[in-house]
């Protein structure tokens, strides 16, 4: 080299040789929670009249759109204690509730709410609107059944997966056979450029879980994920 690189160009010619990709989030506030609230509530009323915001999940909303503006008092809660912790902006979401209680809307209802402001997010060096398609997981492992192809959900940059823990715990493709989610969540936790998210009928911590998918993609969710439970009746009776 003719000259020494100060600490900057050395971290900038990591970075543009696609090592240690990070995520960076930009402050969409201040904002008005109230209203907020309101257009969350209005978007899901298009989806079914009978949704609402309550008691049993406004704690979730309340955090999910500090989340999308990049508020740093966003909170989630500890998968282990259950106790209110602070959140990570960086980091994705991870939804837990019984069956109906409304975990899949949430997500979908949060990727329409972030298209009202265009929210952006720096991913591996790239600017980008915060957005995401939803897949349902039992939808992924037909998908691999069919065509032995994975990349399109190990690589997406934001990527929400429906209903973990629903899909069949092997899928065959020319005789391998293989634990199709377990891949792509260790595959996406070796990595800190993507953000994920998730919903599902079981908590991170619970044995069921660690059955299903092992200790090593149960620790990689509680760093990728902020985690939340809905809780309540199925509210689609």
């Amino acid at each position: 080299m003719d000259r020494c690189l100060n600490l900057s160009e050395i971290l900038d010619k990591i970075n543009q040789n696609g090592l240690f990709l990070s995520i960076r989030r930009f402050k969409y506030v201040p904002y008005d929670m109230k209203m907020a609230l309101r257009v969350v509530e209005a978007i899901g009323k298009r989806r079914n009249p009978k949704f609402r915001i309550d008691e049993e999940n406004r704690f979730a909303y309340e955090n999910l759109i500090r989340w999308v503006h990049g508020d740093d008092k966003m909170q989630c809660i500890d998968p282990k204690t259950k106790n209110v912790m602070p959140g990570n902006l960086n980091s994705g979401i991870y939804i837990a509730g019984n069956t109906g209680t409304g975990k899949s809307w949430a997500l979908e209802i949060m990727a329409a709410y972030c298209s009202v402001d265009s929210v952006a997010v720096e991913l591996g060096g790239k600017i980008t609107q915060l957005k995401w398609p939803s897949f349902r997981t039992d939808a992924i492992c037909d998908v691999y059944m069919t065509t032995g192809m994975l990349e399109r959900f190990k690589n997406a940059r934001v990527m929400a997966f429906q209903d973990l823990g629903s899909e069949p715990m092997e899928s065959l493709y020319m005789g391998n056979r293989l634990n199709v989610m377990r891949q792509i969540l260790e595959n996406r936790g070796d990595r800190t450029d993507v953000i994920t998210l998730i919903t599902s009928n079981l908590p991170i911590n619970c044995q069921e879980f660690t059955s299903m998918y092992g200790d090593r993609v149960a620790s990689r969710l509680l760093e990728m994920c902020n985690y939340f439970e809905i809780k309540g009746k199925d509210r689609r009776k």
